[in-house]
């Protein structure tokens, strides 16, 4: 244990350092002073705390950087990003992703069947499941935690991830018994799940972690079970061997997982390190072997431009802006011309560090069309959306805007980062070029910005979505009749048909007749333009070359079963 509190204890002083020097800058924002005071507190712990449980990490250890400590440790009640990229590596659902990260297999399910009419599925477990700690796990345990997601009691903010199963919906409400709802184990190793309606994409679900099992003894203990390593049961390819917090997690191999004996890494320690420049310095020293996703920003895609270390990952994600349709100026004719007027590939090319693919719809690619082989994407088309500056100043004046005469300036709101500020000015500067329309932006810090965003102050507003699972639907759900009335006052003729279509999908079990509805539903969207795609998500990481099979998901998180190292 002193060799790995040696070193955590060196890259800790070393992110105090980094902060330090930052400050001698000039101004210094709360995110760096929380990194300081966070490397203080964890030097000090390394140097004096002892193992709190769990068997320590010796051999094969990837050293992974994470920009801050994950929400929760509880899949049932997860709901965030940070989370997910420890619990996915902790946990294995009914199925798990493959380890390209870019589809899903059996994991604790062996198999699966579906009746006829798409409603109900019956998993069957493989014989001698086991949780970390060496006891049974069975469907039960499936049921138990399902339930237990769901139950109002727990209030869960992920709850309504398990909606789709009957009744799901009125347990959380407080409308139905538990025994109401669509989950059952029929025996040890059967479980049967009723849907509310066919979901041909249901089984991508349950690779989720949000559709994890969690232990009833762990979770009803004593103690709170995600406090400890001790406490800690899970059933994935790592376990918890010891929880620091504000600190990092110490990941061992589980021997008791489904597929142990196709894990090569002996564990992981996952590093918390708030500031991007200083976990950049850490992988520069060979501090860390990896860092992903907000870790990475500007400066570290700059230095390793062009370099095998760093990789790109596509993720089945939009990046767009919110019209606020409610605001009278803001009509179809004044959105289109917007959104006409702009060059996507010199905003991402400029503005956006990733460099990634531009959207001139909103399905990204990554998703396939029904059963086929074939991209939703290349074999609906990429092209909803035009790039004209003389058919937008057309538009502009058919709205009674002619130069942006009469139009009142535009307030764009965005968050407080530096890719989001350079969007902005781009914009902002190609909308009085192209249009003559004025804009004013205003940065906002995230948990301020969400507020005004939830509030409508705004004209046009800095937004994304990255799905969960391979289906149109995972993106274009989210532009459903309450969402839309809350986030783009979207409230047209044409609104009311999608969120029609919407609903009609999720009754089908043909899944080339759902896809027909998608193609049409996302025609409307990009026709009336409540929202302006600015380009696909992907994700970065860097990692060293001694590193191998480290991937992310199509979501963005890391997965580490896969994993060896050769140094």
């Amino acid at each position: 244990m002193i060799m790995r509190k040696r070193w955590i204890s060196g890259i800790l002083a070393s992110v105090m350092a980094m902060s330090l020097l930052a400050g001698c800058g000039g101004s210094q924002s709360s995110t760096g002073d929380t990194a300081a005071s966070t490397a203080a507190v964890g030097t000090e712990a390394a140097a004096g705390s002892e193992t709190t449980g769990g068997t320590e990490a010796t051999g094969n250890v990837l050293r992974y950087v994470m920009n801050g400590e994950p929400e929760t440790l509880d899949p049932n009640m997860n709901n965030y990003a940070a989370s997910s990229n420890v619990l996915l590596n902790l946990f294995t659902g009914l199925y798990q992703y493959s380890t390209d990260g870019t589809s899903v297999e059996p994991g604790c399910a062996e198999s699966h069947t579906i009746s006829d009419d798409g409603l109900t599925y019956t998993f069957k477990l493989r014989e001698g499941l086991k949780w970390s700690d060496g006891s049974p796990l069975t469907a039960a345990d499936f049921e138990y935690s399902w339930k237990r997601e769901l139950k109002q009691e727990t209030a869960s903010t992920a709850a309504w991830q398990l909606y789709y199963i009957k009744n799901g919906e009125a347990y959380n409400n407080g409308q139905c018994e538990a025994d109401e709802v669509g989950v059952k184990a029929i025996d040890d190793t059967t479980l049967e799940v009723v849907l509310n309606n066919p979901t041909p994409y249901f089984v991508n679900l349950t690779a989720a972690n949000n559709f994890a099992p969690v232990k009833k003894d762990a979770v009803e203990g004593a103690e709170v079970w995600t406090k400890s390593a001790e406490t800690y049961v899970c059933n994935g390819p790592f376990m918890m061997a010891e929880i620091k917090p504000q600190e990092g997690y110490s990941l061992v191999k589980n021997p008791n997982y489904v597929f142990a004996d196709t894990v090569a890494l002996d564990g992981i320690e996952m590093i918390f390190i708030e500031q991007a420049e200083a976990a950049l310095s850490a992988y520069n020293a060979g501090d860390v072997d990896a860092m992903s996703g907000n870790s990475i920003e500007t400066q570290a895609m700059t230095q390793y431009d062009g370099n095998e270390e760093l990789h790109s990952y596509d993720l089945i994600g939009t990046s767009y802006y919110d019209f606020n349709c409610e605001k009278e100026y803001m009509t179809k004719e004044v959105r289109k011309a917007l959104s006409m007027a702009i060059s996507r590939d010199t905003i991402n090319q400029v503005a956006v560090p990733s460099k990634p693919k531009s959207a001139y719809a909103f399905v990204p690619f990554g998703i396939p069309y029904a059963e086929e082989t074939e991209d939703f994407r290349t074999k609906v088309g990429n092209t909803l959306i035009t790039e004209d500056v003389e058919a937008a100043k057309q538009l502009l004046a058919d709205a009674g805007y002619p130069g942006g005469e009469g139009l009142p300036t535009l307030q764009l709101i965005i968050t407080n980062t530096k890719e989001n500020k350079d969007k902005a000015q781009i914009l902002q500067a190609v909308w009085k070029e192209n249009l003559g329309v004025n804009v004013e932006i205003v940065t906002f810090e995230s948990k301020v910005y969400w507020d005004e965003h939830g509030a409508g102050n705004f004209d046009i507003a800095f937004d994304g979505w990255t799905g969960d699972y391979p289906d149109p639907n995972t993106n274009l759900s989210i532009f459903n009749k309450s969402r839309m009335e809350k986030e783009c006052r979207w409230r047209s003729e044409e609104a009311l048909r999608y969120d029609s279509l919407l609903e009609e999908a999720a009754t089908l079990t043909d899944n080339n007749a759902r896809m027909e509805l998608f193609v049409e539903m996302e025609q409307i969207l990009m026709d009336e333009m409540p929202v302006m795609p600015v380009y696909f998500r992907n994700t970065m990481a860097l990692v060293k070359p001694y590193v191998q099979g480290f991937t992310c998901d199509n979501s963005g998180h890391p997965l580490f079963r896969a994993v060896s190292m050769e140094k």
